[in-house]
């Protein structure tokens, strides 16, 4: 029986790359997630709704200083809901599940009343309708409101604030629960939470606006990626009928949301899959693993994730672009290298 060691070496790979990134997961990144922002007696002290749910534990509490008063803080918090505000968090991400969820840049006097009970929509929109909420079971108007864990707005003097926010869930059921949930829920909730954290900070603050050179560099580098992929999906001769795939779900994505930014990061998505299947083909396997690796590795470090992909994106274009025209002037130097030759030929003849 003969053994392929180039497939043995490619499976290694995956696997030494899996055990690595679950590894990291575990042993670095999960306890900085779960403490994001805040301080060990934060992490520890007691907050509202601690104990509201039965059988629930705290997984994280996570946090962030605000630069205005707590009053000002609390406008912001009390928005939130698929319904009102959105969740200023990465709702182009949100989109991308149909979740119909934009976030609102301005405070508006009909969103400033809560109470026990409220149904919170966690989505909306033609996909969920009023399918995904939470009911609110903790609530003390300007301090505490409680969705899918405690969203908590302490002063600290008459101008700054802390926004904290602890998240519960049922203890793991077993090792191999704690694994999947590092490696698959943890750093999305991360993600989106402190996005969240950083947007309402932002929106107080009166900063949302800023950077807005990072932001416009960051969306050149979005449109030349999507144009990209497009090229390389539809360029082809043959199979080109698979860019349909990401084409369609943009274009869902953009019917059901009208989210132009969620529609070209799911044609991205998919785009990108399958233009690696498609030019490298069972091999791409291997480039897919390292890829989804980098790539959440950027959402937890990144905290503004669109715009550094977008950065990112712009980098690789640029260099596609600069290899294909070097190789490009490469093929044509070499065919006029080739004619030159043959008219010497000739004349010797």
């Amino acid at each position: 029986m003969s053994i392929d060691v180039r497939k043995l070496y490619n499976w290694h790979v995956m696997l030494i790359t899996l055990a690595v990134f679950i590894a990291l997961c575990l042993m670095v990144l999960s306890p900085w997630m779960n403490r994001w922002g805040v301080s060990k007696s934060e992490a520890a002290m007691v907050l509202p709704g601690d104990g509201a749910l039965e059988g629930f534990v705290a997984t994280s509490t996570r946090g962030v200083t605000v630069q205005a008063p707590a009053e000002e803080v609390w406008k912001w918090v009390v928005q939130l809901g698929q319904e009102r505000a959105g969740f200023y968090s990465n709702d182009w991400l949100e989109n991308l599940t149909f979740a119909d969820i934009h976030n609102a840049d301005e405070i508006r006097p009909e969103w400033q009343q809560r109470a026990l009970g409220d149904k919170v929509l966690g989505a909306g929109g033609p996909v969920y309708g009023e399918s995904s909420y939470w009911s609110i079971p903790v609530y003390e108007e300007g301090k505490v409101l409680y969705l899918w864990g405690s969203i908590v707005v302490l002063p600290v003097d008459a101008q700054s604030s802390r926004l904290l926010v602890r998240t519960y869930a049922a203890p793991a059921s077993s090792p191999v629960t704690t694994v999947l949930t590092a490696i698959t829920y943890d750093w999305m909730h991360f993600v989106m939470e402190r996005g969240m954290l950083l947007g309402i900070k932002t929106r107080a603050e009166g900063t949302l606006y800023s950077g807005t050179v990072l932001v416009t560099v960051s969306s050149i580098g979005w449109l030349l990626a999507t144009l990209l992929i497009g090229f390389v999906l539809f360029a082809r001769r043959r199979g080109w009928w698979w860019g349909l795939i990401p084409l369609a779900y943009g274009m869902a994505i953009v019917l059901i949301t009208k989210d132009l930014w969620a529609a070209m990061a799911g044609f991205l998505w998919w785009g990108i899959i399958t233009a690696g299947f498609a030019l490298w083909g069972r091999s791409w396997w291997k480039g897919l693993l390292l890829s989804t690796v980098s790539v959440i590795l950027v959402f937890v470090l990144a905290p503004q994730p669109h715009t550094a992909f977008g950065i990112i994106f712009l980098f690789i274009v640029l260099i596609v672009t600069g290899v294909r025209f070097r190789l490009s002037g490469s093929l044509a130097g070499l065919t006029s290298t080739g004619y030159e030759s043959g008219v010497v030929v000739e004349i010797q003849e």
